[in-house]
């Protein structure tokens, strides 16, 4: 699997900035503090701070406040899937007592929802990781490449080792932000019955 990356900007996050009205998770400071741009071959696409073009971090999340409603409205986007309408968003509301915010993906092609993925960036990332590796290892990855395995459909039993992120679950802190789709809430069923099987 390929992936580009571009060294940090001199553009400086941290956790007091303001996003578009929003936090700043401090993970993804620490994140822009490392890496200015990231992005894998048919997969995730991290962000920049600044882009001549106006698809940056600031810009995207001005265009999200005026363009959805809420709840989806008020989640903080730092990537996406490459040439899809599916955003990868942490969620200020939700954010830990250390300011840490966890992370779904977002999907705006119909109803707009989030699906739960983290109870933090680096758990999402991580999580990712496990996938990548697990989608390279599919028989049929050869013929089919990221198409072969879904990210986060087919892959719960990944999900569920994050365990504050079954925690939320479990207290259905994520459920205003899927009540009107039941493919994400029968998704979230699959996560809680994977947690149990571990």
């Amino acid at each position: 699997m390929l992936a580009e990356e571009e060294p940090p900007t001199q553009a400086i996050l941290d956790s007091e900035t303001l996003i578009a009205g929003q936090p700043c998770d401090p993970l993804l400071a620490a994140l822009h503090a490392r890496v200015g741009y990231l992005r894998m071959h048919e997969g995730v696409l991290l962000l920049r701070l600044v882009d001549p073009q106006k698809f940056d971090l600031v810009s995207v999340n001005e265009d999200w406040r005026r363009d959805w409603p809420e709840p989806v409205r008020s989640l903080l986007v730092f990537a996406k899937e490459h040439a899809l309408a599916y955003y990868y968003a942490t969620v200020p509301c939700l954010k830990s007592s250390e300011g840490l915010q966890p992370v779904v993906k977002a999907n705006v092609y119909e109803e707009p929802y989030a699906l739960p993925l983290a109870s933090n960036i680096d758990r999402f990332f991580s999580s990712y990781a496990r996938y990548l590796e697990v989608l390279i290892a599919d028989p049929d990855y050869e013929e089919y490449g990221a198409a072969a395995l879904s990210f986060p459909w087919g892959v719960p039993e990944i999900l569920a080792e994050d365990l504050p992120l079954v925690e939320m679950l479990r207290a259905g802190r994520f459920d205003f932000l899927m009540e009107k789709n039941v493919d994400a809430r029968q998704w979230v069923s699959q996560v809680l019955a994977a947690s149990v099987r571990r």
